[in-house]
């Protein structure tokens, strides 16, 4: 007998309630109990601290690993219930799309959106993509925290959809002929955790009268069954919570240069506290110490963001001669490219092979790229026999290119805009085929005639 699990609307007055914080996290931001469905603020509010507390898990009494991992399971809890409240019904047999965030250009990962099980690839590919977004946390100007929660709000997506597809059927044995049926309390064997409330009351009730359909002992065992596949469903995405948080500590950037002095008068700030807590005579002095480190303990820090800040102008202005450099770049590459052209064009001897010496911006000519998989305009036109008119030489001769080579010649030339949807789009828009023929004519003839 197969059962099935179901994910249920998110209850409305759930609440979720972060860890207590020290000081310096609480001036990060002081979490408070969400109750429903998380805003964006209040995800924001959680990413930050987690964070900053990653920066300070290996000092002693500032920042302890438990506090990051409770701090990872109220993360968990707030995507649970905004996972929950946009997904609401049964996710098995649908094909669930779940579209990624539109990511900057700077961050060389090409998401797309994951329809039904996400593959490994995929998973991985959002993973690369949620690392490579977190390193730009160091620099405010290029960081945007919307991003940064909508990123990692997709990939838990991915990955719970993966898991309930995984874990979506439970089989059981049918009973041992003759062995009497006997009902077992539901709750039997359960183990509380934070994620208890991932079933609502009122969807026990629902499983409870679909299931009582045939006879009483029929009723209870098929109960029995959802609740140990629900318990099952529970530790298991217990477990993976606790993998996932696992691995984002040993992928965290912990340590420089500024963290490890900070370390150290943190260590001489905990002993002065331990000799001060002792009965003594002349307590003050210890205090006034005590105080002073701390106090240097500040400007360090303070010192610390005016560096960080002044990291972040450097990196701007930067930038700035980087893009226009790029875009002479670019400007000496057409000029190359038409140099190469005006070269093929004066040669008296031209012949409808001449089509084949032209490159593209990226020095490539048709049969040298994988674009075009590496085939000749002399090898197209021997396979097809729609014409294509091209002037070689003050001569009006025809090549042979089908509608469907059209949108990979437009876009290796770069001249594909207006035509295709996008650059790699395999073929032109509907009704564009004339147009795009005549312009890819005008460009050959251009650059030969």
């Amino acid at each position: 007998m197969t059962f099935a699990l179901i994910m249920t609307n998110y209850p409305p007055g759930q609440i979720c309630s972060p860890p207590e914080l020290p000081s310096y996290l609480k001036d990060i931001s002081d979490l408070k109990a969400i109750v429903g469905v998380p805003n964006d603020e209040e995800m924001f509010r959680i990413h930050a601290v987690i964070r900053m507390a990653q920066r300070f898990v290996d000092i002693p009494d500032i920042c302890t690993p438990e506090l990051l991992s409770r701090l990872y399971e109220h993360l968990f809890s707030a995507q649970m219930a905004r996972y929950r409240s946009q997904y609401p019904c049964s996710i098995f047999r649908t094909d669930t799309i779940y579209t990624p965030p539109v990511l900057p250009a700077r961050v060389s990962a090409n998401l797309e959106p994951v329809s039904g099980t996400p593959s490994s690839e995929q998973i991985a590919k959002v993973q690369e993509a949620v690392r490579l977004y977190q390193r730009l946390a160091e620099i405010p100007t290029m960081f945007d925290p919307q991003v940064n929660a909508d990123l990692s709000q997709h990939l838990f997506n991915i990955q719970m959809e993966a898991y309930l597809r995984h874990n979506s059927t439970v089989t059981y044995p049918g009973p041992v002929p003759g062995e009497p049926r006997t009902a077992k309390p539901a709750s039997q064997g359960r183990t509380p955790g934070f994620l208890d409330g991932l079933f609502s009351k009122k969807d026990h009730q629902a499983n409870v009268a679909s299931n009582n359909a045939g006879t009483g002992a029929d009723s209870i065992q098929s109960h029995e069954h959802s609740q140990i596949a629900e318990d099952t469903g529970i530790r298991d995405a217990v477990e993976r919570s606790n993998r996932l948080a696992e691995q984002a500590n040993q992928l965290a950037e912990r340590s420089n240069l500024l963290i490890e002095r900070s370390n150290e008068i943190a260590e001489r700030a905990n002993q002065l506290v331990e000799r001060s807590s002792q009965p003594s005579k002349q307590p003050n002095p210890f205090a006034e110490r005590f105080t002073e480190l701390y106090e240097q303990l500040n400007k360090h820090f303070e010192a610390s963001n005016q560096h960080h800040q002044r990291s972040n102008s450097l990196a701007e202005e930067f930038m700035e001669p980087v893009l226009k450099f790029g875009d002479v770049l670019k400007n000496i590459n057409k000029v190359l490219v038409g140099i190469q052209h005006a070269i093929v064009r004066v040669y008296k001897g031209n012949t409808m092979h001449a089509v084949d010496c032209l490159m593209n911006e990226r020095g490539e000519t048709p049969s040298s790229s994988k674009q075009t998989e590496l085939k000749s305009f002399g090898w197209i036109s021997s396979k097809y026999k729609t014409a294509l008119p091209v002037v070689v030489g003050g001569t009006s001769l025809d090549l042979f290119v089908p509608d469907g080579w059209l949108a990979t010649l437009l876009s290796f030339y770069g001249i594909w805009e207006g035509m295709c949807e996008k650059e790699t789009s395999p073929r032109v828009k509907e009704g564009k085929e004339k147009e795009a023929r005549e312009r890819l004519s005008r460009y050959l003839s251009s650059c030969l005639g």
